[in-house]
């Protein structure tokens, strides 16, 4: 009866792995409507929402400047204040404001990080005011050519468009 007890108390005492990553899931998705809704109540009467995307220019190593670090699912491991992590090249990143020093943009990484090696979900990093031009310049071009997609869809479904996507009054 003991040793059987003994087991029952080895086997409810381990941590739950896919709890963890769940709660790591919900944290993280958390944290994007938190980083969204900061910005959208304040800004829905302008037209532009102020928000400005980019997509990383080419792949690099950046230094973490969250407080107190960033936590990977994806690798299970803690990148502390200060530590380096890979933010690969197409990443989406958004502006956070001007960074520490005066050549430099303070972005943050807005998307899930799927693979080994990258950095976390919501990483704040500095880059060179050259290469955030460049990140969003490419964000620009392809807003655009996504936009003359949709208009070329548009001309071609014709009224089809309307019954599709729902007529707007």
């Amino acid at each position: 009866m003991i040793v059987s007890l003994w087991k029952w108390k080895c086997q409810t005492s381990r941590p739950l792995v896919g709890a963890t990553a769940m709660r790591n899931v919900i944290s993280g998705t958390l944290g994007v409507l938190a980083l969204m809704g900061g910005t959208i109540p304040d800004r829905a009467h302008a037209a532009d929402s102020g928000v400005e995307l980019a997509f990383m220019p080419r792949t690099m190593t950046v230094t973490l400047l969250n407080e107190g670090g960033k936590y990977v699912v994806v690798d299970v491991k803690h990148i502390p204040q200060g530590g380096t992590c890979r933010m690969d090249k197409d990443a989406t990143i958004a502006r956070v404001g001007p960074g520490a020093s005066p050549d430099t943009t303070r972005v943050r990484y807005a998307a899930a990080q799927v693979s080994a090696g990258g950095c976390p979900f919501l990483t704040t990093f500095d880059m060179a005011n050259t290469d955030y031009a460049a990140a969003r310049a490419a964000f620009l071009q392809m807003k655009d050519e996504a936009s003359k997609k949709v208009e070329q869809m548009k001309k071609e479904l014709g009224e089809k468009w309307d019954e599709v996507v729902g007529k707007k009054d």
